[in-house]
């Protein structure tokens, strides 16, 4: 980080305007030219501007630790840790921030927001992580040529989780079409996720194509079998389900130890089943997912599903058991999405009027986060709920908008 940003992120932090900094030292025009990194001032004018920032001229003038090719590499082997070992990742963490808490760098100072934003979006609540984005905002200014590639990968994995898909794809593509970012494998893996967000699954295969045959390549064999659960999204959604369920069955043989993992391909079992009109495999598989995992908060999606399949097949006990269960579970404020759907579920269950609520609450909330997929659910209950009130034409309407979410295919 130049001097002139290292005075200008100063200034900012004491919330100070030029004026006030430069009052017995220089005149502001010439500060804002330091600032601009138009001249260098001589040590006279540093050792005043050091005294009224209250820091050493050493401190002022220090070298930038943020340039170094070793930090950076620090931060982004956080980023890859939290992914695999969460009290691994943890420990390096601390450490990290430990040793670099007292610098004056701005350029160290997003980086080290950029390492807390990673770690709040994988084990923080969402409004953690919306704080920790806005510092990394008000940082971006000073980042360089090495923090900018972590910085578009961490802000591209906030969007996506955010569901504002375009912004990630945005940041994601910038770091795939650089010609010496390292962890390209993993670029076109998140492109693939964010692709298959947005609808788009042609992209989505192709990039994922791509970041297989990277991991081959680097023997990196976990992921390969990650990005063939990904292909099982992928077919799931082109409604080819045999090939979906048949990409399970394979991960489902050569995993041993990710229960994680296990869990999901189990419920996306569950899903692919269900599709196919195989009820019974699919309460079977979604009760292998729940079993495998002692984490009840990642089985919401699960009990959610069979709470909904429960109630189509009108086994009233078990439904209410399920619903009952996922509000309990759901009732937290950074939950709001998975509440919103029981309480959908709950009115559906009770027999009670469920357009207000669809129209007022969860189909404006889902809109907000772009999820096509319970959009284009909700659009439908709604069309039948017209259907059965003689509502022909408002029905009509509802399932067009549906069918346009998937590109005309019901």
């Amino acid at each position: 980080m130049d001097l002139g940003q290292k005075l200008k992120f100063l200034r900012n932090k004491q919330k100070s305007r030029q004026q006030e900094i430069v009052e017995g030292i220089c005149s502001v025009s010439y500060y804002s030219k330091i600032e601009n990194g138009n001249v260098v001032p001589n040590e006279e004018i540093l050792q005043l501007l050091a005294r009224r920032f209250g820091i050493s001229i050493q401190e002022l003038v220090q070298t930038d630790e943020a340039m170094s090719d070793e930090v950076v590499r620090e931060a982004e082997d956080i980023y890859n840790l939290i992914k695999e070992n969460q009290t691994a990742a943890e420990e390096a963490c601390q450490l990290f921030l430990e040793k670099y808490k007292n610098s004056l760098d701005p350029g160290m100072k997003l980086l080290i927001s950029l390492v807390q934003l990673r770690f709040a979006l994988r084990f923080s609540t969402r409004a953690e992580a919306e704080e920790k984005f806005q510092e990394v905002e008000a940082l971006q200014e000073y980042g360089n040529l090495k923090i900018m590639p972590l910085f578009n990968r961490v802000c591209g994995l906030y969007h996506y989780v955010s569901g504002n898909y375009d912004a990630a794809l945005e940041l994601y593509l910038g770091l795939a079409n650089s010609l010496n970012y390292p962890y390209k494998a993993d670029i076109h893996y998140e492109l693939s996720l964010v692709y298959n967000r947005k609808g788009n699954i042609y992209k989505s295969i192709q990039h994922l194509e791509t970041a297989l045959n990277k991991y081959l390549q680097e023997m990196n064999y976990n992921q390969c079998t990650v990005c063939y659960f990904l292909l099982g999204i992928n077919y799931h959604k082109m409604n080819n389900y045999d090939e979906a369920i048949d990409y399970y069955y394979r991960i489902e043989k050569v995993i041993k130890d990710d229960t994680n993992l296990l869990r999901k391909v189990y419920h996306n079992m569950g899903l692919a089943f269900e599709k196919k009109k195989d009820v019974e495999k699919a309460i079977v598989y979604y009760q292998k997912s729940l079993s495998v995992s002692t984490d009840e908060q990642h089985n919401l999606k699960t009990i959610e599903a069979l709470a909904s399949i429960y109630l189509k097949i009108k086994n009233e006990e078990k439904a209410t058991h399920y619903i009952s269960k996922g509000e309990v579970l759901a009732d937290k404020p950074d939950l709001e999405e998975h509440a919103i759907k029981f309480h959908v579920l709950r009115l559906q269950l009770d027999e009670k009027d469920v357009k207000e609520y669809l129209e007022t609450v969860a189909i404006p909330f889902f809109e907000k986060r772009n999820d096509t997929d319970i959009l284009f659910r909700y659009n439908v209950l709604l069309s039948d709920y017209y259907s059965q009130n003689k509502q022909y034409k408002q029905a009509y309407f509802k399932i067009k908008k549906a069918l346009d979410m998937r590109g005309g295919i019901g």
